[in-house]
């Protein structure tokens, strides 16, 4: 296969996941009409020395629906993907608040130092409890400069034999079934480079975690590769041939969840 440079890497990466669609697992979705840019931008700066984009850029891939509507007992999930251009990350905001804040929030995500990556991340936010009230969460996305949120409204299931005002917001009780909750479905980065994969977990009891490499065979600790007490996955110095798909494990008592990486090593760009 011909190696690529990261800026041909990063148009088709950005013509791939246009054609990505609005989802959301375990959910029933009232609207999803939620296509609207709302990226606040900083002024165009000029192309920092060593850096291959004149300057940073983030967009979502799969942005949260608008509504949704919680069944009476259930689980929600609220998904959000975006990609951009060294290591975007993602937070969540739960309730109301000002655009000026969310343009000045303090990311509660430590994003490595990757001035040359492409990268595509996926979060998920889980309501475990029932909600007593419709309430919003935002889906707060940056890299650099640059922010991009998407909103999305849930709504409580209306029973005229329950008074949601009474209703007590307790975590339902019981194991949890592992869900990967903040991961990377694509990294690029230049070859030499070392890259973190993250993989954050949601279970009870907590859950075991495990890599497969790109051969499709249990990571074994090295100086190359290394399983984080975290989670994440570290590949120091990456090479051509580490090239493909990487996939994250977690298991517990109660079920398992996974989730893959594809990494793509890439040449420097020649001056």
């Amino acid at each position: 296969m011909q190696k690529m440079n990261l800026s041909l890497c990063a148009l088709a990466l950005l013509l791939f996941g246009s054609l990505s669609s609005v989802q959301s697992r375990a959910v029933d979705i009232v609207d999803d009409s939620n296509d609207v840019d709302n990226s606040i931008e900083a002024e165009p700066e000029e192309k920092p020395r060593g850096r291959p984009f004149e300057a940073d850029w983030l967009k979502f891939t799969k942005s949260p629906p608008a509504k949704l509507q919680q069944a009476a007992g259930a689980t929600l999930e609220i998904v959000c993907e975006m990609m951009g251009s060294q290591v975007p990350s993602i937070q969540w905001v739960v309730g109301h608040m000002p655009l000026s804040e969310i343009e000045n929030l303090e990311s509660n995500v430590v994003s490595e130092d990757a001035a040359s990556a492409i990268v595509r991340v996926r979060s998920v936010h889980i309501i475990d409890h029932m909600l007593s009230e419709p309430r919003t969460y935002t889906c707060v996305g940056r890299t650099g400069s640059k922010t991009v949120y998407a909103s999305t409204v849930v709504h409580p299931v209306r029973s005229d034999l329950v008074d949601m005002r009474m209703v007590r917001e307790k975590q339902y009780p019981g194991p949890q079934k592992p869900r990967i909750i903040y991961t990377e479905k694509t990294h690029l980065d230049l070859i030499g480079s070392s890259v973190m994969l993250p993989c954050k977990v949601h279970a009870r009891p907590r859950a075991e975690v495990t890599w497969l490499n790109n051969e499709n065979k249990e990571v074994v600790q090295s100086h190359r590769y290394k399983v984080l007490p975290t989670g994440d996955l570290l590949i120091s110095e990456i090479k051509w041939e580490d090239m493909g798909n990487y996939k994250c494990i977690a298991r517990n008592s109660a079920g398992r969840d996974s989730a893959d990486t594809f990494v793509y090593p890439v040449l420097k760009e020649q001056d």
